[in-house]
């Protein structure tokens, strides 16, 4: 699903509160190809709550990272955050078309939505037929507000790019969470071997660690049930950095990034980090063990994925597989995808974790 869409090849655009990620792919029969990717930091101020502050500024960085991905391709793919989306399932009735349903949208809206209907942007899904009642028909409603879009929209035009798609983060991750199952099966943790069952009763937990946030996708097969946020990311273990060693922001992530910090830094740093990573992970999925989404005894959390920054965090898979006993992979999902020549394999493999959102922007290319 998407706010708005064009059917043609795009990148897909991640903008994060920290960086700008790109990613473009290609098809040849069932096979995905990476044909350019690029990780470019933003500056600090740049965004806040989630939203470009000078789209302008924003656009440099997204030109900047087009640029060193080497990609001439203008159409693009971006995604709101997930938190900033209002998600309704709503009855309509069974003999409704998709034009009768656009007409009747914004008047059903305005019973779900906390906002006036002009500041704020609309689309919908129909999903079938309504368990409740033969004689309808359920509708997603899918609504977020226009500043959330348009700042995006003039950061991608900033860049030279043409908006395509905007979407959502949990369903770029849904497409790109597709990828990764082809290879949960065949993954190992400490935790355990990692098992994708068929069985309705078998959800998976994605975690996506970033700079500041960490965002809990909660997945029955591979459609999103749960998500939640937290106030937690990695930004803290470069703080830490910083002020143990006497080092500045950009020097203490860097050195992050590298490892390449004094000899004390993981017994004295990263491992106490990765164990308060683990345990957060674990009050994060007491929320959805907590919630309505949840039945005691019917559902089982049986596999956990992680990506975003944080993924990146050596051993952190069998550190959180071990406190939680829950079998856990780093999500790639390139894994089973070919490269273009001017692709820095080595690159891609160490940077997949970051790219799962652009990645799955850039399957937008390929809907049918």
């Amino acid at each position: 699903m998407a706010l708005f869409k064009r059917k043609e090849p795009m990148l897909g655009i991640d903008i994060s509160p920290s960086a700008v990620k790109v990613v473009e792919l290609s098809r040849s029969g069932s096979r995905f190809r990476v044909e350019a990717f690029a990780v470019e930091p933003l500056g600090e101020g740049m965004m806040e709550d989630r939203n470009p502050v000078d789209p302008d500024a924003v656009g440099e960085v997204i030109k900047r990272a087009c640029r060193n991905a080497g990609t001439r391709t203008r159409q693009a793919a971006v995604a709101v955050p997930t938190s900033s989306v209002i998600n309704r399932t709503v009855p309509m009735p069974a003999e409704f078309k998709e034009s009768d349903i656009e007409t009747n949208i914004s008047i059903e809206a305005a019973q779900y939505i906390p906002y006036p209907i002009e500041e704020i942007y609309l689309d919908f899904q129909a999903k079938g037929s309504s368990q409740a009642s033969a004689e309808q028909q359920d509708v997603l409603l899918v609504a977020t507000r226009k500043e959330n879009v348009d700042t995006r929209e003039a950061a991608l035009k900033g860049a030279g790019l043409i908006p395509a798609v905007v979407d959502v983060e949990a369903y770029a991750l849904e497409n790109a969470f597709r990828l990764v199952m082809d290879n949960l099966s065949r993954g190992s943790s400490e935790g355990g071997r990692l098992n994708l069952s068929k069985a309705r009763d078998s959800l998976t937990a994605l975690v996506d660690i970033g700079a500041s946030i960490a965002s809990l996708y909660i997945l029955q097969e591979d459609q999103i049930i749960f998500s939640r946020e937290q106030n937690f990311g990695c930004d803290q273990l470069t703080f830490r950095i910083a002020e143990t060693y006497g080092l500045s922001r950009d020097q203490a992530e860097r050195a992050k990034r590298t490892g390449q910090v004094a000899e004390d830094y993981a017994e004295t740093l990263l491992d106490p980090f990765k164990q308060m990573l683990a345990e957060q992970v674990g009050h994060a999925l007491q929320f959805f063990f907590s919630s309505d989404h949840f039945v005691t005894g019917r559902y089982t959390v049986d596999n956990l994925v992680l990506i975003g920054g944080g993924a990146m965090l050596p051993g952190l898979d069998r550190v959180v597989a071990d406190v939680l006993g829950i079998a856990t992979m780093i999500a790639n999902p390139f894994k089973n995808m070919g490269s273009a020549t001017r692709v820095n394999s080595s690159a891609l493999l160490r940077d997949a974790p970051l790219l799962a959102i652009a990645g799955g922007l850039a399957l937008r290319s390929f809907d049918a």
